[in-house]
């Protein structure tokens, strides 16, 4: 290990390379690596066409060193990603054909780098069969500039694989907070554990280079042999961070021991969801749940799931997980998203995917932005947006039980009076629409697959069947035409003995979901 200055990186990283980045938003980020790198091109725009591979988005929402200051650069030839949603330049740039893009499951990318030996034939796959990233669809690609085929269908004793051919990494740039005079490095004050001794094995493997930001160089011995991340035998480079705003534990705060589990906080930090439409369909969301499952948490309206759960004093009856590597605790959301407590474990990104893709799930929260009358879901693009779906993919083609959740109309506006809704005003685009804009979710592989489907809107659930989408529940006070079918752009099935939903839960204090999980 050598310990570098930030002056030495414009010797190291050069023109045609692929740099593999292992962060979540500003976790694990090595913002200050990514300045210094920018402002040298600013210098002498020897730096570019790099190809960056990053599991997750990635930005610090301060001074915008992620993606969007290599890409308004002009250094970007190529992302391969999961997800992109802070970056908006990039975004922009992706549209109009100035880089090539792929979004791919996040926890393929996540997972992909243990593939890049020698010994391995590369990721292959069940992961994105039928979907936006199976070649006979996509395959990925983002845009029209975006040709070659990394992702091929494959056959193996007759039963259909994906083959994803991700490029071999030349740098990774990762993050830690401490590395000793050997250069092993440790994640004490990190929030997030990521993909990064995976990201620097392939890197090692492909004979490239492994550059880490820390805080400090401490002696060796100083902390437990078991508590190193990353050993020193993966890290060719240390650079020593300079400015503490380069390396914020999480977007909101340079750093908190609670938020790296050094102590348990007595109280939580962040209240319950406000009495609204998502509020709704959180609580009927959640009386799916049975004791003791593995629960799934995703993004969007479903990351508030765990305050509810909180407020219904039922959070130790199942086992919480966030894909990133967060299992138990308090979640937050909203404007303290990132901010997890009191934790029961946390483990690596990328060991968080095999923990998921082995079965280690009940039932997942999931969010839609599309869905048509054969069950199909869109998450990734709708109107102008074009942001990737993170591991959605991965998450509803593995776990049994999935719930879609989200309002049924854009835009409208609703309100309970003696637990029953009226909609007040009615919105301005659709959900049940007759077409997916992007196949994210296939709902004919998944009968095959046997999952269990519902989606859940505050005015109507919906099942998945064998002859399409059913509705079989509805809204009390709602007329089923007038407010549930006229807002869709096709007629579902509607169950014989459509049901009425649970009125308890439209009244601002409810406090009965132990009785639904519990089955009493």
């Amino acid at each position: 290990m050598k310990i570098i200055s930030y002056n030495d990186l414009e010797h190291i990283v050069k023109t045609g390379d692929v740099i593999s980045i292992a962060a979540l938003s500003v976790g694990n980020l090595p913002v200050e690596i990514l300045k210094n790198l920018a402002e040298q091109h600013d210098e002498n725009k020897k730096v570019n066409d790099l190809t960056f591979v990053v599991s997750n988005d990635i930005s610090d929402f301060d001074d915008g060193f992620d993606l969007d200051s290599f890409v308004t650069r002009g250094m970007v030839k190529r992302i391969i990603t999961s997800l992109v949603i802070a970056s908006p330049f990039t975004v922009k740039a992706v549209k109009n054909n100035e880089i090539e893009m792929y979004f791919l499951p996040q926890g393929i990318i996540a997972t992909q780098y243990r593939h890049q030996s020698s010994a391995s034939p590369g990721m292959i796959s069940k992961i994105g069969l039928n979907t936006v990233v199976d070649p006979r669809y996509s395959g990925g690609r983002a845009n029209d500039v975006t040709r070659e085929d990394i992702v091929s269908v494959i056959d193996i004793d007759g039963e259909e694989y994906l083959h994803y051919k991700f490029p071999e990494i030349d740098v990774a740039l990762l993050r830690g907070t401490y590395a000793d005079e050997k250069g092993n490095i440790y994640m004490t004050h990190e929030s997030h554990l990521g993909e990064g001794y995976a990201a620097a094995a392939a890197a090692r493997s492909n004979n490239g280079k492994i550059i880490v930001q820390v805080k400090e160089i401490i002696k060796n011995g100083s902390y437990n042999p078991k508590d190193v991340f990353i050993p020193a035998e993966l890290v060719d480079y240390v650079v020593v961070n300079k400015n503490p705003k380069y390396h914020k534990q999480v977007i909101q705060d340079y750093y908190d021991p609670a938020l790296a589990g050094h102590y348990r906080i007595a109280e939580p930090r962040q209240g319950f969801p406000e009495f609204d439409a998502r509020k709704i369909i959180l609580r009927r969301s959640a009386q799916f749940l049975s004791p003791g499952d593995g629960v799934s948490i995703g993004y969007g309206i479903n990351n508030e799931l765990s305050n509810l759960l909180r407020e219904e004093k039922v959070d130790e009856l199942v086992n919480l997980n966030i894909d990133t590597g967060i299992f138990g605790g308090m979640l937050g959301s909203g404007n303290r998203f990132g901010m997890n407590y009191n934790l029961d474990a946390r483990i690596r990104h990328d060991m968080t995917w095999d923990f998921i893709f082995n079965n280690g799930l009940d039932i997942a929260y999931l969010s839609f932005a599309e869905i048509d009358r054969h069950g199909n879901v869109n998450v990734s693009a709708f109107g102008e947006r074009l942001n990737g779906s993170g591991g959605f993919i991965d998450i509803s083609q593995t776990v049994q039980t999935l719930i879609f959740s989200g309002t049924m109309v854009v835009g409208s506006k609703a309100e309970c009076r003696e637990k029953i809704l009226e909609i007040k005003e009615e919105g301005h685009t659709r959900k049940f629409v007759d077409s997916v804009k992007s196949m994210d979710f296939n709902a004919a592989y998944s009968r095959q697959l046997g999952q269990q489907v519902y989606y859940v809107t505050e005015r109507a659930v919906f099942e998945l069947t064998d002859a399409g989408l059913k509705v079989i529940e509805i809204a009390p006070g709602l007329q089923l035409e007038k407010d549930v079918l006229s807002q869709m752009d096709f007629k579902p099935i509607i169950a014989e003995d459509i049901k009425v939903m649970d009125p308890e839960i439209y009244q601002e204090t409810w406090g009965k979901l132990q009785y639904s999980i519990k089955g009493e």
